[in-house]
């Protein structure tokens, strides 16, 4: 027969033994960056990025429930400087909305006022991990393209969400799908 204090022990060290499996889980399931690359045209500077990433059952349940994701794409351009700090030159956003429709049973894709309708989440999602020529902003000035540095990154955003389900997942990981900064090269590139 087992004791209460031997209960007890053993009870409060389970967290301490699991904890190095749920950091290895956290860490996979981040947005990891495949490429991206920014052209710097005539007529704008345009991204091209693909990501990798899965979503969690935890995520896949809510928006069958119909709570909709919003993944932001961001990038900043700064000019860097030798005697000061870089100059912020854009910081632009790229907001795809994904929901589902529990009458219709189907996916939606929304960016801007713009919505496609898909039959699965598996038609939706290689169409969310891409970004294709998105025009960031107007061409560089003629300077040298050295002189600027560009960083992007994608990432689930919570604060989109509902603020009775924002106090929820508070500190549950599956929500947390984020890539960090990730530096982009800009290549001159002909229209």
């Amino acid at each position: 027969m087992i004791s209460r204090r031997t209960f007890c022990t053993a009870a409060a060290a389970l967290p301490l033994a699991a904890w190095p499996f749920a950091a290895a889980r956290a860490e996979s399931s981040g947005i990891e960056l495949m490429q991206a690359r920014v052209d710097n045209r005539p007529d704008g500077l345009f991204l091209n990025a693909s990501w990798e990433f899965d979503l969690a059952i935890t995520l896949i349940e809510s928006l069958r429930r119909g709570i909709a994701l919003y993944f932001v794409c961001e990038v900043q351009l700064q000019k860097k400087r030798w005697y000061w700090l870089d100059k912020d030159l854009v910081h632009a956003e790229f907001v795809q909305r994904v929901s589902f429709s529990p009458l219709s049973r189907n996916y939606r894709l929304s960016i801007g006022g713009l919505s496609q309708s898909f039959d699965s989440l598996e038609q939706v999602l290689p169409l969310v991990r891409q970004v294709h020529d998105w025009r960031i902003s107007g061409p560089l000035p003629g300077e040298d393209i050295e002189d600027f540095e560009a960083e992007v990154r994608m990432r689930l955003d919570a604060s989109r969400l509902p603020k009775p389900l924002q106090v929820t997942i508070g500190g549950n990981s599956d929500w947390d799908l984020d890539s960090d900064w990730i530096p982009v090269p800009i290549h001159n590139a002909s229209s």
